[in-house]
């Protein structure tokens, strides 16, 4: 039997939060924990079978965040069922070596300018919404040649694509706290969400600041609450 590595216990406990939350107004609707695979067996592995089938040569930094489950993933709301929640969430990651295998997403953006197609053909989808029917990818940068730490850009799939200030392992890190309370990649982006266009989003990320501290009380939000405030400024 394979067993969990030190980094994928810790998604086996982020599992373990969301369907043990003692809050009765906190809804799990959808959720998906995906076997892990035996083979690769390990990280450098895994990264070795990219290099030599895929022409992609990962940082080896990002070996410390490697997870071998056949997908991750959750949909879940807070508040009354019945209405519209206060805030929601949803996450559904790829194992890396699929989300490096996709087609680049340049379907979901019409009339792209040439730079813009540049950069579209380069991302790989690996982190999605597909139960709330939100619409917000999250997207690896995959260059061919050189060893490289892939950039992060993140799409809501109305207003256009943004870049993060996070890797792979970063942005999995964050994921766990945030539980993929929708628009949680915004605090990454330089997008001011003082606008209008943000209300929503704003709303969600003030709630599940107000609320996910009693609820799992065993994260640190101040590097939340800081970006947060960053990006009303």
């Amino acid at each position: 039997m394979t067993e969990p590595t030190p980094y994928e216990r810790r998604w086996l406990d982020v599992f373990d939060e969301l369907r043990h939350c003692s809050d009765p107004d906190f809804h799990m609707t959808w959720d998906h924990q995906g076997p892990l695979a035996a083979e690769p067996a390990d990280a450098p592995s895994a990264f070795g079978a990219l290099a030599q089938q895929d022409g992609v040569l990962l940082a080896p930094v990002l070996q410390e965040c490697f997870l071998r489950f056949d997908g991750l993933g959750a949909c879940w709301g807070y508040g009354d069922e019945e209405t519209d929640p206060l805030f929601a969430g949803e996450f559904s990651l790829s194992p890396l070596a699929q989300a490096i295998r996709k087609q680049p997403p340049v379907e979901r953006y019409p009339d792209p300018s040439p730079e813009r197609l540049e950069l579209l053909a380069e991302l790989r989808d690996f982190d999605g919404t597909p139960m709330g029917g939100v619409g917000s990818v999250s997207s690896l940068r995959i260059k061919q040649g050189g060893m490289h730490n892939p950039e992060l850009w993140f799409s809501d799939g109305e207003l256009g694509v943004q870049r993060m200030d996070v890797d792979l392992c970063g942005y999995l890190d964050a994921l766990r706290v945030t539980k993929g309370t929708y628009g949680w990649q915004y605090l990454f982006t330089d997008v001011s969400l003082a606008e209008e266009d943000h209300e929503v989003t704003v709303d969600f990320l003030t709630e599940m600041l107000a609320v996910f501290p009693n609820l799992f009380p065993t994260h640190d939000y101040e590097p939340l609450r800081a970006r947060l405030a960053e990006r009303l400024r």
